[in-house]
């Protein structure tokens, strides 16, 4: 079998390496062509996927801000509203500590005068948590907790024996 050799390829108008005179030329003119339009493209491409990404990016910003506002204006207005309920359970609880003190005055005049006292001064309380927001009563329960830390801490452990009563006591029912 005979094997072609570069000879069987060169002929007239072609040059040592096989490709005819102006041909070669100009598929490399070509190449560089397309390759510069391709550059091209590719840049322009690169350009508005990155405008695109800044865009959705930027809206992406926006609508998560916009949730986060709403989010926390729902969890504010559900804190004012169990800040209101907790302040009539205040109340309701005064009241029945006053009931209690008038049941107990003809026997023991004096601490019926003491629990009476005490019911005021859980009416105070209630009408405080009321009449301020929510941000007043954190600084206010802060402040006295750095003053008088064993009187927070005693103020905390009674809240939350008292919490587990009245959570027994509505299973019941």
């Amino acid at each position: 079998m005979d094997t072609p050799t570069t000879d069987d390829f060169t002929g007239p108008g072609t040059n040592e390496n096989g490709w005819r005179g102006n041909e070669g030329a100009e598929r490399a003119a070509t190449s560089k062509e397309a390759l510069g339009k391709l550059k091209t493209s590719a840049a322009e491409t690169a350009s508005h996927l990155k405008n695109a990404a800044a865009s959705v990016s930027g809206e992406a910003k926006d609508y998560a801000g916009s949730v986060a506002a709403e989010a926390a204006g729902a969890f504010k207005e559900a804190v004012e509203a169990n800040k209101t309920a907790g302040a009539d359970a205040i109340a309701n609880i005064a009241h029945s500590v006053k009931d209690a003190a008038d049941g107990i005055e003809k026997q023991a005049p004096q601490v019926a005068s003491m629990v009476r006292s005490a019911a005021e001064g859980v009416e105070r309380i209630s009408t405080d948590i009321r009449d301020r927001n929510v941000g007043e009563l954190l600084d206010s329960v802060t402040k006295f907790a750095q003053r008088q830390p064993a009187a927070f801490f005693g103020v905390g452990i009674l809240a939350g024996v008292v919490l587990t009563r009245m959570m027994r006591n509505s299973d019941r029912s």
